[in-house]
């Protein structure tokens, strides 16, 4: 799409894209004349033909980021590929985390590749954009993807992208409530996670690692070659990839028009600028300084108060001289984590669990459960 005043174009989807590939036409075109042409996003594993003189048409690499990447297709399975990461001690935790939480909830793991319904897609996309408000309220950071304009672009291409097979949405569930959403771009036999978040009320069970581990399975079990993490200096990904690889941009322009080139070693100015910015953690200071004096409808900010959980044995109240309470209510957040902590080293259902609270006692709940019943009392200052 064109810029509005110059002879400058750019993809669309701009920032929004995660990965691109491009042939030059063989037909002696000359449409390029006078203009620019940038291609974001462009990872260097695609291997795209070296470029060759095209008339006056020339290339710049803009480099942007580094990102993270498994090669699927060089292992046999899942299993051969953490043998080649992980020592046994984290395997066996990575399986841990699983069978406990299964212990606790009713949990699906559903991949959503090629058919997702109208009322699937909407009741997981609202659940998706209620967990980064979550997520991100608890962090009292600014959230790029809570765009409206972000949001909007997103939901309007997925439904359709996802029953062509273009997109998927990965999605854990724990009693029918999704827990873990990850949305990814395909490309042929590519994988590209594009957003992924997890609730904040079950951060014990790492869910974050989970959502990879079941990813990757169903990736061998698919035939995807390549899963991408995409960019970002995030630790779990140099944990769970086997290579790296660079995203450029690639600017394409008219080297025998003086205004072509002057636009073209601008942006190329202006890119390496922002990346220099970027590595040296400006922008986050910057984005964090924007959203604290310019932010636009913040939530208010989520915090996890301490409660110390036990059981009680001899002496439990009686439910009749209490006040029951939703265990799923906003209001209790501090209280369920900490419940739900609890149940991660020791396992009853959490569907039989029933809050009460202590009128008499400041800050203390009860939770009834099948196996036995918990003091929930928030710690002292």
């Amino acid at each position: 799409m064109k810029h509005k005043f110059l002879p400058y174009y750019i993809n669309v989807g701009v920032k929004l894209t995660n990965g691109f590939d491009y042939e030059i036409s063989t037909q002696k075109e000359k449409d390029y004349k006078n203009k620019v042409f940038l291609i974001r996003d462009i990872p260097t594993y695609f291997n795209l033909p070296t470029f060759k003189p095209y008339g006056s048409l020339r290339l710049k690499k803009i480099f942007q980021y580094e990102g993270y990447i498994t090669r699927v297709s060089n292992y046999e399975s899942l299993d051969d590929y953490l043998r080649s990461i992980y020592k046994s001690n984290t395997r066996s935790k990575l399986k841990r985390n699983i069978k406990r939480l299964e212990a606790s909830f009713n949990v699906d793991y559903v991949m959503y590749f090629g058919d997702i319904s109208q009322e699937q897609f909407k009741n997981v996309f609202q659940e998706f954009y209620h967990l980064f408000e979550k997520r991100y309220a608890n962090k009292n950071e600014p959230c790029g993807e809570l765009n409206p304009v972000v949001w909007n672009y997103y939901t309007e291409l997925a439904y359709s992208m996802i029953n062509e097979k273009t997109a998927s949405l990965f999605v854990i569930y724990c009693d029918k409530k999704p827990i873990g959403v990850t949305f990814s771009y395909h490309f042929g036999d590519t994988l590209i996670e594009a957003l992924t978040v997890f609730d904040i009320d079950f951060y014990r069970y790492n869910i974050g690692h989970t959502t990879i581990l079941k990813m990757l399975e169903w990736s061998f079990e698919n035939n995807i070659k390549i899963f991408d993490y995409t960019q970002g200096d995030f630790e779990y990904k140099k944990r769970w990839s086997s290579d790296t690889y660079q995203t450029h941009y690639h600017l394409l322009y008219d080297s025998k028009s003086i205004i072509s080139v002057f636009i073209a070693n601008f942006v190329v100015f202006y890119f390496n600028f922002k990346r220099v910015f970027r590595e040296k953690n400006y922008n986050k200071i910057y984005h964090k300084l924007k959203y604290k004096l310019f932010g636009d409808n913040k939530p208010e900010p989520v915090v996890i108060e301490p409660f110390h959980v036990e059981k009680i044995g001899d002496g439990k109240p009686q439910k009749a001289h209490l006040q029951k309470l939703d265990i799923e209510s906003p209001e209790f957040l501090s209280v369920r984590r900490a419940i739900y902590d609890f149940l991660y080293m020791n396992p009853q259902k959490a569907q039989s669990i029933e809050l009460y609270f202590d009128e008499n006692q400041e800050e203390t709940y009860y939770a009834f459960g099948e196996k036995y019943t918990l003091k929930v009392a928030k710690n002292e200052p």
